[in-house]
């Protein structure tokens, strides 16, 4: 094409030149190189924030569909000689096109489902910051819910990210501020430890050590707050934290059982239960350094830590790179008070007058069904605990009616496919202590640019086989 303006048409000539082409081309292998470098280091989604989702990766691939886009309008008007070529860059726009589509609107995440229940909600890479406030410690209200991406902020004391927990609203300047984020760890080893509350409806701990001249087992039960009971099993023994057992009767008959009810700031009230019994063999108080002596196989119950209210604390330590047991973690200030908040996680904090509740968490995103996991199955490897296979079978449930919609085997390598949304059998979950699987947990794939990028390499593959055939009939003809 032909310009009068002198200036345009030196621009149009530079947009339609290898000029602007080969440099397209490099940035782009460079930052492919680069993302494959940073996910071997690190993993897919620090290689998706950094490389393949940056600002970098959008210019670079913006440019390249101009240069595409601008060389076809340069050939016009087309002649047949021009129609391979032009399905060429058809097809790679096309492609392009397909997956920004599948990157805006798809979704790729996981879905964990218990034995014998049912579970409709996917949890993706997208991080959430959410807080709650309550005045009476029941009812909680929701004052802030945002989609937050931390790991491209550069937060810290002098920059930090505020709040207004009485608008539940995020400002930037404003002296009413009492809630601020002042650090961000994308790989976090915590260690948890047990700390004094003041929140007068926070839960109890207990530290206690099991023990007779064969076995010593030291156990800590920390209820999450004081209306919630925890338990733990050893063995044949399990034991309760904050279970009224005197009102609600005993919660497991057939085994023997021990119930521990906070009382005061020194004392904590047991009640020790054999099995098929209803009423205890041995009751009564307890402070710390105390030892009850129980009457199976020779056992102590020794008291080592108590605290009326407790709530569990982090200690957080930065590492380079992710690991197997590293989480993301944030630093959050109320009222001048630290807390470190790891990712699904939650930190509760208060004044003299409401309570607040801070999540950071995965996204979970609601299917318009749910799937119902009817049999999960595992073989290992003959004399070995792992795990060599695993298979589930789940049914299809729709969301307003009990009514079944599919029932179906998901494996290792026989996904299901559902409403446009791809289930693979990805891991499973086990109690920590039994070691018997307790959930299957799928990874959910919705790719809405599958169909686009099909096309497009069709596209592109018409436009290849076409450009060689017209190469190969011209040196026919010569």
């Amino acid at each position: 094409m032909q310009f009068k303006n002198k200036t345009f048409q030196k621009f149009w000539r530079f947009s339609t030149s290898f000029q602007l082409g080969i440099p397209i081309i490099a940035a782009l292998m460079i930052l492919i190189i680069w993302g494959t470098i940073v996910e071997s280091r690190y993993d897919a989604n620090t290689a998706g924030k950094m490389v393949y989702q940056s600002w970098m990766m959008y210019t670079v691939m913006g440019l390249l569909v101009y240069n595409l886009a601008i060389v076809m309008v340069d050939r016009l008007p087309w002649k047949s000689n021009h129609y391979p070529f032009i399905l060429v860059h058809i097809g790679i726009i096309t492609l392009i096109y397909g997956g920004w589509v599948t990157q805006k609107y798809g979704l790729d995440g996981s879905l964990s489902v218990p034995i014998k229940k049912s579970s409709g909600m996917v949890t993706v890479h997208q991080t959430d910051f959410t807080i709650y406030a309550t005045f009476d410690g029941e009812k909680y209200t929701k004052i802030y819910d945002k989609e937050v991406d931390f790991f491209n902020q550069k937060i810290s004391n002098e920059n930090p990210v505020k709040f207004n927990l009485d608008y539940g609203s995020e400002v930037s300047n404003s002296s009413k501020q009492d809630l601020k984020i002042v650090k961000y760890v994308p790989y976090a080893r915590a260690t948890q430890k047990i700390i004094k509350s003041v929140d007068p409806l926070a839960g109890a701990s207990i530290k206690f050590q099991i023990s007779n001249g064969r076995i010593q087992e030291i156990e800590t039960l920390t209820q999450q707050n004081k209306n919630k009971t925890t338990e733990s099993t050893l063995g044949l023994l399990t034991m309760y934290l904050g279970y009224n057992h005197k009102v609600l009767g005993r919660k497991n008959p057939h085994t023997n059982e021990v119930y521990f009810i906070p009382l005061d700031e020194e004392n904590v009230e047991y009640a020790l239960y054999s099995k098929n019994e209803t009423k205890p063999y041995k009751k009564g108080q307890i402070k710390i350094g105390g030892v009850v002596p129980t009457a199976w196989m020779g056992l102590e119950i020794r008291l080592m830590d108590y605290l009326q209210f407790a709530k569990q604390d982090w200690q957080v330590t930065e590492l380079e790179r992710p690991t197997a047991l590293t989480t993301e973690a944030i630093q959050v200030i109320f009222n001048g008070k630290p807390e470190w908040l790891l990712l699904n996680d939650t930190v509760k904090v208060f004044t003299d007058r409401v309570a607040y509740i801070m999540a950071y968490h995965n996204r979970q995103i609601p299917l318009d069904f749910k799937i119902y996991l009817d049999q999960f199955e595992v073989t290992h490897y003959q004399g070995t605990s792992k795990a060599k296979e695993y298979a589930s079978r789940v049914t299809v449930k729709s969301n307003d009616s009990t009514s079944d919609i599919l029932t179906m085997p998901i494996s290792m390598n026989e996904p299901m496919k559902y409403a446009g949304y791809t289930f693979y059998q990805a891991s499973f979950e086990k109690d920590e202590k039994t070691g018997e699987p307790v959930a299957s947990v799928f990874s959910v794939n919705r790719d809405p640019g599958r169909s686009i990028k099909y096309f497009g390499s069709i596209i592109l593959s018409l436009g290849i086989v076409w450009l060689f055939y017209q190469r190969r009939k011209r040196r026919t003809a010569i």
